[in-house]
């Protein structure tokens, strides 16, 4: 059984360029690099029409 509690963790590769990127995006928006990501993942998935489960 999962603890809720602490989120999953995954290493994820960059292509070359794009951390600098989601980096200079991040800071446009007054967010970590780690809100970006998961807002364009969120954005995304939006769009395919997949409802993620909401953070508890």
């Amino acid at each position: 059984m999962q603890n809720r509690s602490t989120p999953d963790q995954y290493m994820l590769r960059l292509p070359v360029g794009w951390r600098e990127v989601v980096k200079a995006e991040a800071k446009k928006g007054h967010r970590s690099m780690n809100a970006e990501i998961l807002a364009a993942i969120e954005t995304a998935m939006r769009i395919k029409g997949v409802q993620l489960e909401k953070a508890s």
